[in-house]
């Protein structure tokens, strides 16, 4: 990810359509748990598809004798990280509407950086700041209050299945933080779409085992599944998995992490405006505005790392979350930038 390929109109363009692409996974999740695929063969089938996807990036790699040492080694913890995650988060849409869901996994970022607290001790100092202390507190008190007001609107609904899928997006978001982490401390000097292919590689095998093992039907269910049903399937695994992660690193490589991160915090919102032209999904006012807060937190978490960090003069940002990664694709695009860097007898 070199300096020379910054350009603003293509990095905008290329967040837009990130944002746009995990606006909409969250909802084709949610419409495939509505429409007999159980979570096991939404996983499975997911990820099997973009595993193949990304497995000619591996057999090039190969070919050319350009495959990092160990790799495969290395990517085992990320990948089972992954799969734990990857699991928490598909099952949490089988409880609770998508837009609810995404808004409970803003507590990433306060995952992040406890993980980065223990981790990166440099870090320490960026996590006792105010800002982050204030916009920790914030994306907390807000998820516990779109909870809370939808337990109280609940009517009808299941209020503890509300309390389950909720309790599944932070424990997600938990799971893809320290996820994040790890790309970052196992795939250090590892270009990033090398790392992504291998870790997906593996994920791909505990989500189609795991199917096999625990699916009605041991993961065949899709094949009888009606046309629009295998259609959402196949568009949410390049939406969610197999595509999306190439605009995003395309947009960090051209604007930056903290602009590219920042619009991704609009995430819930989109979600909700799809969730609501598809599925009907609506939140109260109230949860809307405790949603903001949530956001608004998330925001202030990653603004305060991106100001304490700042280097004047710098070409692009990525050095400044080199050890409190929002995410795994940014710790990948990190981990890449310093295999870059490095001399050529040390890759």
């Amino acid at each position: 990810m070199t300096t020379h390929a910054r350009n603003p109109a293509v990095g905008i363009v290329a967040v837009l359509l990130t944002l746009a692409g995990w606006s909409v996974t969250p909802v084709l999740i949610g419409y495939l748990a509505r429409n007999g695929i159980d979570p096991w063969s939404n996983n499975g089938w997911r990820y099997g598809i973009a595993a193949l996807v990304w497995l000619p990036v591996l057999l090039i790699a190969w070919r050319r004798g350009s495959l990092p040492t160990g790799l495969f080694r290395r990517a085992v913890v990320p990948a089972v990280i992954n799969s734990i995650a990857q699991t928490i988060f598909t099952h949490g849409f089988y409880s609770i509407d998508p837009a609810l869901f995404v808004i409970g996994l803003r507590m990433q970022i306060v995952f992040v950086a406890i993980g980065a607290a223990v981790l990166f001790p440099a870090e320490r100092a960026v996590i006792t700041t105010s800002r982050f202390i204030a916009g920790s507190l914030l994306a907390t008190m807000g998820i516990v209050g779109v909870l809370l007001f939808g337990l109280r609107d609940s009517g009808d609904i299941d209020t503890s299945q509300m309390v389950l899928g909720m309790t599944l997006a932070v424990l997600s978001g938990a799971g893809f933080g320290f996820y994040g982490l790890a790309v970052r401390h196992f795939m250090h000097g590892v270009p990033s779409h090398i790392a992504f292919a291998a870790i997906a590689q593996y994920t791909a095998a505990a989500m189609i085992a795991t199917m096999i093992l625990m699916s009605p039907g041991h993961g065949i269910g899709p094949i009888s599944a009606r046309p629009i049903v295998l259609i959402v399937l196949v568009v949410s695994t390049f939406t969610g998995i197999a595509g999306t992660h190439v605009f995003y690193y395309m947009s960090i490589a051209r604007v930056g992490v903290a602009v590219s991160t920042a619009v991704l915090q609009l995430q819930p919102f989109g979600v909700g405006v799809i969730s609501f032209m598809i599925l009907g999904e609506k939140l109260s006012l109230p949860q809307w505005a405790c949603g903001v807060g949530a956001v608004v937190g998330a925001a202030l978490a990653l603004w305060a790392q991106h100001t304490m960090r700042r280097r004047p003069g710098a070409d692009d940002d990525l050095q400044e979350f080199a050890e409190l990664p929002p995410d795994a694709v940014v710790a990948a695009a990190i981990d890449e930038r310093e295999a870059d860097q490095a001399p050529a007898t040390q890759l």
